[in-house]
């Protein structure tokens, strides 16, 4: 069972903190990233059958594994606020600590601060439900609804602006919606066959190549934003 006050103590640490503090700043967007990683570990090894090295993944790699379990489950979704406090964490932390002089803005971290009970709570129970349910399922069942949420995850994605990540969302979709059918013709068996499992496969495959699309196009954006701003050269991005 995993405690309900789980990684309080790095609210604390966080709370501590002068936000208002540039090098205070810096040190709460560790607390936050400690925060988010040990809530996401404990669950996941205590209810989603993940083992203990996934202590030693970056956040997103920890969400996203998570995530892949937590699918399985009928009545989970990711999206909104939650899912948006990882990703903009995970890249502050990255600009944060790859830079000493990198001072991350205040009303984001505010904002991942502000989600931090309500996700842990919130995880915890899709946790639980994962503990009871999912485990009940056969194998065969599992894999097909894992399929199934990783398809309709490509198929509901937004399609970037910019290119080639517009061009691999749309192929993504369109090879989603072939898999999709696949899928529907052998749902009424009974057996886990090698085009189930390939199916599995490629769904999962479709859906990181999709993300990675959309990521690689946040990062250009936030480069031609920057390049966009007076007074910043090219140059300095090493354009």
């Amino acid at each position: 069972m995993v405690d309900s006050s789980v990684a309080e103590s790095r609210l604390e640490l966080y709370d501590r903190l002068d936000i208002n503090t540039k090098e205070e700043r810096r040190l709460q967007v560790l607390a936050l990233w400690d925060y988010y990683s040990e809530v996401i570990c404990e669950i996941a090894t205590t209810y989603l059958g993940l083992s203990k090295d996934l202590k030693d993944k970056n956040l997103q790699q920890q969400w996203t594994r998570a995530r892949n379990r937590l699918i399985q489950l009928s009545s989970f979704s990711s999206e909104g606020d939650y899912e948006e406090a990882i990703d903009d964490l995970h890249h502050i932390r990255n600009a944060t600590f790859h830079d000493y002089e990198n001072w991350p803005s205040i009303d984001p971290i505010r904002t991942i601060r502000g989600e931090a009970e309500d996700f842990r709570e919130w995880l915890i129970s899709y946790g639980e439900t994962y503990d009871e349910k999912v485990n009940k399922l056969d194998a065969r069942e599992t894999m097909i609804r894992i399929a199934e949420r990783n398809i309709e995850g490509v198929l509901q994605m937004d399609v970037p602006y910019e290119e080639p990540f517009k061009s691999t969302v749309i192929d993504k979709q369109d090879e989603a919606k072939e898999l999709q059918r696949e899928l529907n013709s052998i749902k009424d068996g009974d057996e886990i066959s090698m085009k189930l499992l390939n199916i599995l496969i490629d769904s999962m495959q479709y859906q990181e190549d999709s993300r990675q699309a959309w990521e690689y196009a946040g990062q250009v954006d936030y480069v031609l934003s920057e390049i966009a701003e007076p007074g910043v050269s090219p140059e300095e991005f090493g354009l």
